[in-house]
């Protein structure tokens, strides 16, 4: 009887006999489109022989993490000529204890460490232990490591990649014919990243922003046409997960920018080139650089005792802006006296439309503190009270600061005595701008009577 170790058998399952070669010969096109929420959407075009009559196609190469359910063949040149009547998405791919598994009730043989052989009837296969009928008895094997298996010639019904198989009916015989495969998978999403230089003088800011495409979908895409989404689109249900897959990262140098449009009540940015996104990367791709963006320094209390900096500028094309921005973090750098750039915070952003403004917290003043206290409170019947705030803010500094000390006043409110003007941000708060001399403190005052 002719017989293969396990080893042999699993070289030959990751041979060229088995497996379609990197280059997809058989792929015209592959277009990509990925959104932020762990979904990708490919449009596949292969080309296939196909007979006149009842047949079948198979489509290797697909990502492990595909939700079968979305998968829409079309025939790109005859849609008339071509029905599919069943479609099966095999997964369940090979391993050893599922090759073993083919060997139930056969005969194989099995060499210890030591080179003893002893052959027998699988009886049960089970995690990393065999059962074997032998002409002494049976024996139980509790730890394969020890062990070279050979089993009888290759079992059929071995599935080394996950794979598409449709059923169809053609009423023609075709070479060579194109067909669109569409389908969503999971393990595809992205984000962005971006580095903002703030100027010496702390009045501008050097803008870039990169994104980073993440594909552990189990499967990879060579020279893809790519379009990113940005947007939060509503779905049903996720699909379901075949299977993880581990990340590891690579970079990508400055590429050209994405041209950026809109798409129904998103945003999409198109690769205006064909890249490769491969299984288990990190892709980096330039998205935008933008200069000299004027910003606003603030200083902001809102009680306790820290003063929150903030960087301020606007999404706007006088300000050498204007695109929609899609969400990601924004990673604050600073130039040291010695010329080199320095970390000093970062802020999360979501999607942001162009126009707008964009306020990020990148930390706490250092030289600055301040704080709060309730100096009186009363009731002045069954729905009124009355109460008296004094803030006080400190400036360790050796410069003139202002710091917005904000307050939340909730509904139904009347300040009734205030030791300086406020502003009204809104129907539920005010801010006072304070004006704190370098190396000195001030202080604020002021009532507020409440209604409920």
């Amino acid at each position: 009887m002719r017989h293969l170790t396990i080893a042999l058998l699993f070289t030959l399952l990751n041979s060229s006999l088995f497996a379609q070669s990197p280059e997809n010969p058989d792929r015209q096109s592959v277009a990509v489109t990925i959104y932020n929420n762990d979904l990708g959407v490919v449009r596949d075009v292969r080309t296939f022989d196909i007979a006149k009559g009842m047949g079948e196609l198979r489509m290797r190469d697909v990502p492990t993490r595909i939700d079968a359910t979305t998968v829409k063949i079309t025939d790109v040149d005859h849609p008339k000529d071509i029905d599919v009547v069943e479609q099966n998405y095999e997964y369940d791919l090979v391993s050893q204890s599922k090759l073993l598994s083919k060997y139930v009730d056969k005969t194989i043989s099995v060499t210890d460490d030591k080179g003893i052989k002893t052959e027998g009837t699988l009886l049960a296969v089970e995690s990393d232990k065999l059962t074997l009928s032998t002409a002494s008895g049976i024996i139980m094997l509790p730890n394969l490591a020890r062990y070279t298996m050979s089993v009888p010639t290759l079992a059929g019904g071995l599935i080394t990649k996950p794979t598409l198989i449709w059923k169809i009916h053609s009423s023609h015989d075709f070479r060579k014919e194109p067909l669109e495969v569409l389908y969503q998978t999971g393990g595809m999403t992205w984000h962005t990243e971006y580095i903002a230089a703030l100027a010496d003088d702390e009045k501008s800011l050097d803008l870039t922003g990169w994104v980073s495409v993440d594909n552990t979908s189990g499967a990879s895409f060579p020279d893809a046409k790519l379009k990113l989404v940005a947007g939060a689109l509503h779905r049903v249900a996720q699909p379901k997960q075949y299977g993880a897959m581990r990340a590891s990262m690579s970079a990508l140098v400055p590429a050209p920018q994405f041209e950026e449009h809109g798409m129904f009540e998103y945003h999409v940015y198109d690769l205006g080139r064909q890249t490769n996104i491969n299984n288990n990367e990190v892709k980096q791709i330039s998205l935008l650089t933008a200069d000299k963006v004027a910003t606003e320094k603030n200083y902001t209390f809102e009680g306790g005792t820290s003063v929150a900096v903030t960087i301020a500028f606007q999404n706007a094309e006088a300000n050498h802006l204007g695109i929609p921005l899609p969400m990601g973090t924004i990673r604050v750098m600073k130039r040291d006296k010695d010329g080199s750039l320095e970390f000093i915070g970062e802020d999360h952003i979501d999607h942001t439309p162009r126009d707008e403004k964009l306020t990020l917290h990148v930390g706490n003043a250092f030289d600055l503190t301040g704080s709060r206290e309730v100096t009186n409170s009363e009731s002045l019947g069954q729905n009124e009270n009355e109460e008296s705030v004094a803030i006080t803010l400190k400036n360790h500094k050796d410069e003139n600061v202002t710091i917005d000390a904000i307050e939340n006043l909730g509904s139904n409110w009347e300040v009734t005595q205030s030791s300086m003007p406020y502003e009204k941000k809104n129907a539920y708060t005010i801010v006072f701008h304070v004006p704190v001399k370098a190396r000195g403190e001030q202080k604020v005052t002021y009532t507020v009577r409440h209604r409920w």
